[in-house]
């Protein structure tokens, strides 16, 4: 039956083959919507990862700029580090005390220095000579008159060193880094965050 039905298909023209008769054969489905062609042909959906991974695509050279200019920054940081300092002669006009233990000066110039209990035992007149960087203004050294000096350890170039450190090494590689979308672009934004953090040091000796 089915060989007799075959050659009486390619025995007529073109024109006179019934579509039904070339329509793709499919299982009988109990839905009366089911289209197995149609499911088939449906485009994929891409998965949340897929989406992100996407986006980051797009927006991959903004992070390695973010990272080529968070590089520069950190590059001052080293400078203003390294750099011989500026001298200042100031007068402690008063004292604050934290809830960390430790003493805030309040200086004639303005501006305020936090210090350590034992370094603050160190100084032995109100007259001192603040060393500080000379780009970004941070105190380093603090001289009295009787020549005893003291570090400020509650600054950037202090216990916050590590914060210009991590700055310089992620930004780095973020910078040298060629291949990777996804971690490209994680290292231009966590360069970002990291160079606010360390604004946010630069400020520190004064709360």
């Amino acid at each position: 039956m089915t060989n007799e039905s075959t050659e009486e298909t390619s025995s007529l023209l073109p024109a006179e083959i019934n579509s039904h008769e070339l329509a793709p054969v499919h299982f009988y489905h109990r839905d009366p919507a089911y289209r197995p062609w149609v499911a088939a042909a449906a485009p994929k959906r891409p998965t949340p990862y897929e989406e992100i991974l996407a986006m980051m695509a797009r927006h991959v050279k903004y992070a390695v700029i973010a990272s080529r200019i968070v590089f520069i920054f950190s590059l001052v940081i080293v400078l203003d580090f390294t750099l011989p300092k500026t001298h200042h002669e100031v007068k402690i006009i008063g004292y604050d005390r934290s809830a960390a233990g430790t003493y805030q000066m309040k200086l004639n110039d303005g501006s305020a220095i936090n210090i350590s209990k034992k370094g603050m035992k160190k100084l032995k007149t109100k007259e001192l000579t603040v060393s500080r960087t000379r780009f970004f203004y941070v105190p380093y050294r603090i001289t009295d008159k009787e020549n005893n000096s003291v570090g400020v350890e509650v600054s950037i170039y202090g216990n916050f060193i590590f914060g210009p450190i991590v700055l310089l090494l992620t930004s780095l590689v973020g910078v040298l880094r060629r291949k990777g979308v996804e971690l490209r672009f994680n290292l231009g934004v966590a360069s970002g965050v990291l160079a606010l953090l360390n604004i946010a040091f630069m400020n520190v000796h004064k709360f």
